[in-house]
């Protein structure tokens, strides 16, 4: 299979595995919800959040592995390949003891931290679910080493494949254990176990199928501090991504309780759709980015990419989003219960201003390849700083709905004004035709959803099969409309390969 057909094959792949995990998430939710309770279940999705921010200490080096891989492979040189790999290896052993470190005080430290906020036992609960997540943190450093040498020789089929046995494995192991009556300790548990399995996997798949190799004892100082420095302004970018995901978890916990982090949590899991949705598709194309760049191909044809890319995750995004403003309310109600209704307001405030970067993700890996990525990264990291001291403010006055307030201010301004104005003002990215080209994929999105919600007005209660029909009916009219007004000449071409296929 050549490496075309393996990306093609990669993006159903990882689609199917976006599926798996919404499958999991919209099922497994109401499950962990029912058996472990709204506490219980808060203190489980703030405490993941919580440990999840040490992957920070990677530091950006597994982000800028593929760049480093390609310049040696254009060169063919397969020791420098092995120096790299070594050089990776003895780092991410060290931050995995240093994640030990870190987490363990974390964990010697969660009364003082919340024991404003919570009770004795969830406390005692926090304290035993952080433990193990840190084991699990600390196993995924060496096992990224991994997965990034699999990444770079686009061995596609292998890497999302490994990813759907992830999604299923950690449910099916978590969901007797629960039912056994071992609570949130069951479901940090199957995760922690499912990682391990998954790291020996890759482990084995990488030196026996691709043959990866180490050098430990000729590794450069001169590239360690190239990598270095490439990779500290990508870490500057994972504590930007921390601060906007996650600290406004934690910062719901320390402030307001643990009811409160399970109505944030669920309105995260509908947000963290839309991300997959967006970098499910841009992040099988890395390789080849970061490719055509070494072999200095034009701007119009890194373009070129960004727009035909870009298209599909706005066709995506605003489709799923628009059914989601149109029938999302009654679908919380019924998934997550009465107690978490807030999540709906959460859900469509964070997603909105959110559509302009999740449509230029393959841009932010144009930016990594041209290593001109420090802007982008010193920008998002002065408004995170803005996002966690806005959150803090607004969620002391307005409570759980105040969480999402420094995150929209983030996104519009660093977002939306700062970065739109940097690839078209310093990288030489025609960004005014990026829009144009994607300007037209509203009209759908704003009639379809109006029209809906225009027939809600008249229906006085929403039931299972009503919501149903709408969501069908909102799908018909969106497709139709686009068709009709959006579609691009290649996407009319595509759909008639499509029909001509089915008809076979």
């Amino acid at each position: 299979m050549n490496k075309s057909s393996e990306r093609k094959f990669a993006v159903v792949l990882s689609y199917t595995n976006i599926i798996l995990k919404n499958l999991v998430v919209f099922l497994y939710t109401p499950f962990l919800l029912n058996y472990l309770g709204q506490a219980e279940y808060g203190i489980y999705q703030m405490t993941n959040s919580v440990i999840m921010g040490l992957s920070i200490l990677s530091m950006g080096f597994s982000g800028s592995y593929v760049r480093f891989f390609m310049r040696y492979k254009t060169r063919k040189d397969e020791e420098g390949i092995r120096s790299l790999n070594g050089m990776y290896l003895l780092l991410f052993i060290g931050i995995a003891i240093l994640s030990l470190f870190i987490g363990m005080v974390f964990v010697m430290n969660t009364k003082r931290i919340f024991g404003s906020a919570f009770t004795e036992e969830e406390v005692r609960i926090t304290k035993t679910l952080m433990g193990i997540l840190v084991f699990n943190i600390a196993l995924t450093f060496p096992s990224s080493v991994f997965d990034c040498n699999i990444l770079a020789q686009e061995h596609l089929k292998f890497q999302q494949s490994r990813q759907i046995a992830q999604t299923v494995l950690t449910p099916l192991v978590s969901i007797p254990l629960v039912l056994f009556g071992m609570g949130a300790v069951a479901v940090v548990g199957a995760q922690t176990i499912t990682t391990l399995i998954l790291m020996i996997i890759n482990i084995k798949y990488a030196i026996t199928q691709l043959g990866m190799r180490f050098n430990f004892r000729n590794i450069p100082l001169g590239l360690l501090k190239e990598v270095s420095i490439f990779s500290f302004f990508i870490f500057l970018s994972q504590v930007i991504d921390l601060a906007n995901n996650n600290i406004p978890s934690f910062i719901v916990g320390a402030f307001l309780g643990a009811k409160d982090v399970a109505i944030y949590s669920v309105a995260s899991q509908v947000k963290n759709l839309f991300f997959m949705l967006s970098v499910g598709l841009s992040g099988v194309f890395v390789p080849h980015i970061n490719e055509m760049v070494s072999r200095k191909v034009s701007k119009e044809k890194l373009l070129s990419l960004m727009i035909k890319v870009g298209r599909i995750q706005f066709i995506l995004l605003t489709f799923i989003l628009g059914g989601f403003i149109s029938v999302g309310e009654f679908f919380i109600q019924i998934w997550a219960g009465e107690a978490n209704m807030e999540a709906y307001y959460l859900v469509i405030i964070m997603i909105l201003p959110v559509l302009i970067p999740l449509s230029q993700n393959v841009g932010i890996e144009i930016q990594r390849a041209m290593n001109r990525h420090y802007f982008r990264s010193i920008i998002y990291f002065i408004f995170a700083a803005i996002n966690v001291a806005v959150t803090i403010l607004a969620v002391m006055k307005y409570g759980v709905m105040g969480s999402t307030f420094g995150y929209v201010v983030s996104m519009i301004c660093a977002n939306g004004i700062a970065m739109n104005w940097y690839y078209q003002k310093k990288m030489g990215l025609d960004v005014m035709k990026f829009w144009k080209s994607l300007i037209n994929i509203l009209i759908p999105f704003v009639l379809s959803t109006g029209s809906i919600l225009l027939i809600e007005n008249f229906i006085t209660r929403i039931n299972f099969p009503i919501f149903c029909i709408l969501g069908v009916l909102y799908s018909v009219i969106y497709f139709l409309l686009y068709y009709f007004t959006a579609a691009s000449n290649l996407e009319l071409e595509h759909f008639s390969r499509i029909i001509k296929r089915t008809k076979r």
